[in-house]
């Protein structure tokens, strides 16, 4: 098959590049930081901006099996791509995000897709770049099902979870994993809390499983991992894959607020579950995820042996966030403690 990735010259669109070309695919790639180093020769790297229109009509020059789209972020931007792509694509397939949840009004976990469908966008959402990126997300989703319906573009809609994997370059998990290797306390705001991953390989995978199949136009689909894991259980897993022995602390959340804890040093804390339901896709696809264990061990090996990038930023906390666990350990009462060992 003829295969186009916008977007595919970093984390897990270099993974499906890969893993599609080694399928026998022939792959192209398009993005501004196009060329890279790190893909097969095989791969067609073309360099354009997924903003500019006549930069994505150049690529509708060719007539592709398939487009994977991960880099429209805006209701702009999709319709620029139904207007390039149409009866030039027989699939597309829209990375969207599962953050388009936490923008509907009445949506609880586990969220279905289904919900998106039902469900309005919650009225006065504060304009926090959080909030920005999944209602963008959700529109563009819109105009993606609305061209299905009306034009029968061959729309498919993608809904992640936080991805974690090599080369990540959010670095979320790998801020954890610092505090971890450092020994000194980590703060859990809200250790209990609950949520599904996904793995950057399996993220690959996803596309090509969706690439492969028939008949599932103008659908959308949540992917992630088998398990769902809780905050404090993410640290105890990782703790062991890197053979450390965590001290936790969980001061009370209005104590950390008033004595200037910064919340960016736990990227995964949150104030409720954060749980998709993958049943779908599993039905639909046969759907499963590598092991957690597997894929933790191999994203910190990586993170530890082979990456050279600078720190995560959240980490310039660190000596703030020591302090604060020291006082707490000195003045507990406002807080519980949990025994995450």
């Amino acid at each position: 098959m003829k295969i186009l990735i916008l977007g595919g010259t970093s984390f897990f669109g270099k993974e499906t590049a890969r893993l599609l070309l080694k399928g026998g695919n022939e792959v192209t790639v398009f993005s501004r930081r196009a060329p890279i180093d790190g893909l097969p020769l095989d791969i067609v790297q073309s360099r354009g901006d997924r903003t500019v229109e006549i930069d994505l009509a150049r690529m509708a020059t060719q007539v592709w099996d398939a487009v994977i789209d991960n880099i429209c972020y805006t209701a702009e931007d999709a319709q620029k791509a139904v207007r390039v792509f149409n009866g030039r694509t027989g699939l597309y397939i829209f990375t969207s995000s599962a953050s388009v949840y936490s923008a509907l009004q009445g949506a609880s976990a586990p969220f279905r897709e289904i919900q998106a469908d039902l469900l309005p966008v919650k009225p006065d959402l504060k304009a926090t770049p959080y909030y920005t990126y999944a209602i963008g997300k959700y529109a563009a989703e819109k105009i993606f099902l609305t061209a299905y319906k009306e034009k029968k573009f061959p729309a498919i809609i993608v809904r992640p979870p936080v991805v974690i994997g090599p080369g990540d370059s959010t670095l979320r998990a790998y801020s954890y994993w610092l505090r971890l290797s450092d020994g000194g306390p980590l703060i859990l705001p809200n250790p209990a809390v609950s949520a599904r991953y996904i793995f950057s390989k399996d993220m690959a995978r996803a596309f090509e499983l969706l690439i492969s199949a028939k008949d599932l136009y103008g659908q959308a689909f949540n992917f992630g991992d088998s398990s769902v894991i809780s905050l404090g259980d993410f640290i105890k897993l990782s703790a062991r894959i890197l053979h450390k022995d965590p001290e936790i602390a969980v001061p009370d959340h209005a104590w950390l607020k008033t004595s200037g804890f910064n919340f960016e040093a736990s990227p995964f804390s949150g104030s409720s579950d954060f749980i998709t339901d993958i049943s779908k896709a599993e039905k639909c696809l046969d759907w499963r995820s590598t092991e957690m264990h597997l894929w933790m061990e191999e994203t910190i090996n990586y993170f530890f042996l082979k990456y050279t990038g600078p720190m995560p930023k959240n980490y310039t906390f660190r000596k703030n966030e020591l302090e604060l666990a020291r006082q707490w350990k000195l003045n507990p009462n406002p807080a519980v403690k949990a025994d995450l060992h």
